[in-house]
C-alpha cells in the first residue's frame, strides 16, 4: 500500500513537472522579451516613478522584480535613497550606505525569492551606524528600521552566520560579514512587523 501511494505521488510530481517545462517552452519568448525591455530602462524606472509619476511605487517593484538579484538591489537602493533626499556615505568612511538627519544607515532589500524569506546579507557589526530593511513583494515594500544595538541583538536571536571565508579565516579575521534569514510569516516576522516597522516618513521620531 505504502508503495503504491509513493508511485502515485511520483506520478504526481512528474505530471506537474512535465506541465511546468512545457509552460516556460511555451512563454519563454514572451519572458525574455519582458527582462530585455524591463532591463533597457532600469535606468528610467527611478525618475518614471519619483519625478514623472507615470508608475506606481508599486509597478515600480513590480516591474524590477523579473531583474536579477544584482541588478535589482542597487536599484531598489537607489530608488530609496532618492524618495527620501538621503545623502550617499564615502566606502572609505565604513559607515553605512547613506546618511539621512546626521544619522548613518545601512540599506538592505530582499524579495522576489521562492522561500518566501527576507535574506539579508553582507551584514557589518563593526560599521557604526543604524539599519533600512526592505522586504519587496508585489504589494510594495514593507520597511523596517532598526538601531545598531537592535540589529546586533536580532544577530543573535536569528543565530546570524559568516557570510564568507573557511572557519580558519573566519577566525584570523576582525571584520566578519555575516548574513541571516527573517521567514515571513514566522514569529520572528511577527515580532519585527511589531517592533521595527515604519510607514509613511519613516525618518520622523
Amino acid at each position: 500500500m505504502i508503495s503504491f501511494r509513493l508511485d502515485m505521488l511520483n506520478a504526481m510530481n512528474q505530471k506537474e513537472l512535465n506541465e511546468t517545462i512545457s509552460f516556460i517552452l511555451d512563454n519563454i519568448d514572451s519572458s525574455r522579451i519582458v527582462m530585455n525591455s524591463v532591463a533597457s530602462i532600469r535606468h528610467q524606472l527611478i525618475d518614471l516613478t519619483i519625478e514623472e509619476q507615470i508608475i506606481s511605487e508599486q509597478d515600480f517593484y513590480k516591474i524590477s522584480s523579473v531583474l536579477s538579484t544584482q541588478s535589482r538591489s542597487p536599484l531598489w537602493e537607489n530608488y530609496f535613497i532618492k524618495k527620501y533626499d538621503c545623502q550617499r556615505v564615502n566606502k572609505s568612511e565604513d559607515r553605512g550606505d547613506f546618511k539621512k538627519n546626521g544619522r548613518y544607515y545601512e540599506y538592505k532589500s530582499s524579495g522576489y525569492n521562492l522561500d518566501n524569506s527576507v535574506h539579508l546579507l553582507q551584514i557589518r557589526p563593526w560599521q557604526d551606524c543604524d539599519y533600512i530593511i526592505q522586504s519587496v513583494s508585489d504589494d510594495g515594500a514593507t520597511t523596517f528600521v532598526l538601531k545598531h544595538t537592535e540589529m546586533m541583538l536580532e544577530m543573535e536571536r536569528l543565530k546570524a552566520s559568516p557570510a564568507h571565508g573557511t572557519k580558519k579565516v573566519v577566525a584570523d579575521n576582525k571584520k566578519i560579514e555575516y548574513m541571516m534569514t527573517v521567514e515571513r510569516g514566522s514569529a520572528d516576522w511577527d515580532r519585527w512587523i511589531n517592533n521595527y516597522r515604519k510607514e509613511g516618513n519613516i525618518f520622523q521620531p
